[in-house]
């Protein structure tokens, strides 16, 4: 059963807090949950495995992907219910930080295709600091008042950052080999886009050959590493035809990493079903 938490007109931000909850049947949603496990012991179900959950533990599960909760000893948590698309949240440089791709993005699918036997626990005063954040976000998201919602979207951002501050000096991220390379390597695509960038070099900073890292980025990203950078590629170059609408488009090509123009465009048009100019002119308008 496929479960919807948002209506099409309404704030695609909600918090719930779960006590001594009963048990949840294995579903799904079209959004994005961010669960946190304030007290207890519960196990998280899924139909590939189960596993215990205690305080601390935090952990993203994404659309399309059935789970539920059985409650073994006083139960907590609260759920992060979110759609990324809609919120549109500016990362600005948090994606540079290696926690915020290996948690948000890389870390749910391995754990979908493989199971975790081992998850993501805060300590103590790291549990409290971000049970302070929800709470603070549940009420905002209540609250009627003028503003609720920007307040609210803001302690969703200092969120963000505080998992990825923690996750990326976490034991698990760093004990996690493959999680930590590949984070690493998307990372600096990101940051190197425009860059001429080879199969063999990323494999090299990834300390990887370059058969396993391409393996390991399909398993993991769902695409391989060179198609990865050339939709970050494509991405930026959407917003350079914009920006500079009288820039060429060859010069667009350029500045976006590609050295031929023609490939640049024939690209564009099989990932977005326009050329690059037809684009200009749809959105100038």
């Amino acid at each position: 059963m496929r479960l919807s938490r948002f209506q099409p007109d309404s704030f695609p931000l909600k918090v719930l807090h779960f006590d001594h909850q009963s048990t949840i049947d294995v579903h799904e949603h079209v959004f994005h949950e961010l669960v946190l496990v304030v007290a207890g012991e519960g196990r998280h179900v899924t139909p590939a495995e189960e596993y215990t959950l205690s305080a601390g533990d935090i952990f993203l599960i994404k659309p399309g992907n059935p789970h539920g909760y059985e409650v073994e000893h006083d139960f907590s948590l609260f759920n992060i219910l979110y759609e990324p698309e809609r919120l549109n949240l500016p990362l600005f440089d948090l994606a540079d930080e290696p926690g915020y791709r290996a948690f948000f993005e890389l870390e749910p699918e391995l754990r979908r295709q493989f199971g975790f036997r081992k998850h993501f626990r805060l300590g103590k005063s790291q549990l409290d600091e971000l049970t302070l954040l929800v709470e603070r976000m549940k009420f905002e998201t209540e609250s009627e008042e003028a503003g609720h919602r920007f307040r609210a979207v803001a302690l969703f951002m200092r969120l963000f950052e505080r998992i990825a501050r923690v996750f990326s000096s976490s034991t698990l991220f760093r004990e996690n080999d493959e999680l930590f390379r590949l984070s690493e390597v998307v990372s600096y695509l990101e940051q190197h886009l425009t860059e001429t960038m080879t199969v063999a070099g990323l494999a090299e900073r990834a300390a990887m050959s370059p058969a396993t890292l391409n393996r390991a980025f399909r398993r993991t990203v769902g695409k391989s590493p060179m198609n990865y950078l050339n939709d970050l590629r494509i991405s930026e170059a959407e917003l350079l035809l914009l920006r500079k609408p009288s820039l060429p488009i060859a010069e667009v090509a350029a500045e976006c990493g590609f050295d031929d123009s023609n490939y640049f465009s024939r690209l564009f048009k099989k990932r977005t079903g326009c050329t690059p100019r037809s684009f200009r002119q749809r959105n100038s308008n």
